[in-house]
């Protein structure tokens, strides 16, 4: 946990010491989500409830240009109840929470922006899951100029319909069958997830009874990135495991993107670099090729590389 988050309020961002490391940014890129348990205090949770309910009074830091208490108000009672990033306790507890900003920090680079709007999503338990979709605008590329970031105020077990991802999906194009299983991001209250913008999800569905709140916005980039998370003596590039057929060269992409080295990234297909098994008993050729490919998202050609 860093020791402490730098907070620029004219800017909306923040700065703190990275968290992850090489190990665990590669799986992010793989897997495309990540999960904190309960790192948000119990009594902010409660508080956050009450506010959404629209039990405690509002008490913004500052009045953007343009806006009223009576707007703040408008906007609280709504879907899109933004109101909430301007109140101090939720900036200082969940926004900037230490263990969230980390992570971001090692994924987003300095300087994190902001969230500038969010939305509130409301469940009233018990209801069927949603089908599986991608949020509007989603994109496919190696750039990751912006995280999803999910936060739980109450308790959201499995009973409670949490989120619900299917790890890898990010990546491309993706479809799933209403009946295929996820990965279900339960946990206490104070729990904060952060999913790659374009992954497959869906709201799992609920058996129990009750309100299911959960609160997603979006934290920037505003850094090129680069190298600066923990650094791993032992984090071999040519050796480590990026994925499968058809996975490896876009992880590997994301990664070296992350790296700052995307112009050095090229792969040459077939069973080369980045693609690896468990059974094979040399490292892996084509890694470090000059000349090659590299992986078309938008996969508008016959197969998966572009020039």
């Amino acid at each position: 946990m860093p020791s402490s988050v730098e907070y620029d309020s004219e800017a909306r961002s923040f700065d703190c010491a990275p968290t992850l490391t090489d190990s665990q940014v590669l799986e992010f890129c793989r897997d495309g989500h990540l999960l904190l348990e309960g790192v948000v205090p119990d009594e902010i949770n409660q508080k956050c409830c009450d506010y959404l309910d629209g039990k405690a009074p509002l008490n913004p830091v500052m009045m953007p240009p343009g806006l009223t208490l009576d707007d703040l108000e408008r906007i609280r009672s709504s879907h899109e109840p933004s109101a909430i990033l301007l109140e101090e306790w939720f900036i200082e507890h969940v926004l900037l929470n230490p263990q969230l900003a980390g992570a971001l920090r090692s994924l987003l680079g300095a300087n994190v922006g902001l969230p500038v709007i969010t939305s509130h999503h409301l469940a009233e338990c018990p209801m069927p899951a949603q089908g599986w979709h991608q949020d509007a605008d989603h994109i496919f590329g190696p750039e990751l100029n912006f995280l999803e970031v999910f936060y739980f105020p109450q308790d959201t077990p499995a009973g409670m319909g949490p989120t619900e991802v299917f790890p890898g999906t990010h990546i491309g194009p993706n479809k799933r069958d209403f009946e295929e299983q996820g990965v279900l991001l339960e946990g206490p209250a104070g729990t904060i997830g952060i999913h790659h913008q374009s992954i497959l999800h869906r709201r799992g569905v609920s058996t129990s009874t009750g309100r299911r709140r959960m609160l997603k916005y979006n934290y920037w980039r505003s850094a090129p990135p680069q190298r600066d998370w923990i650094v791993e003596d032992d984090f071999d590039f040519h050796t480590a495991y990026y994925g499968g057929h058809r996975t490896a060269i876009f992880v590997a992409h994301m990664f070296y993107w992350l790296c700052g080295r995307d112009d050095d990234y090229r792969v040459i297909g077939g069973q080369a670099w980045p693609w690896r098994t468990p059974q094979q008993v040399f490292p892996s050729m084509g890694y470090n090729a000059k000349e090659g490919y590299r992986p078309d998202w938008r996969r508008t050609g016959p197969d998966t590389f572009t020039l």
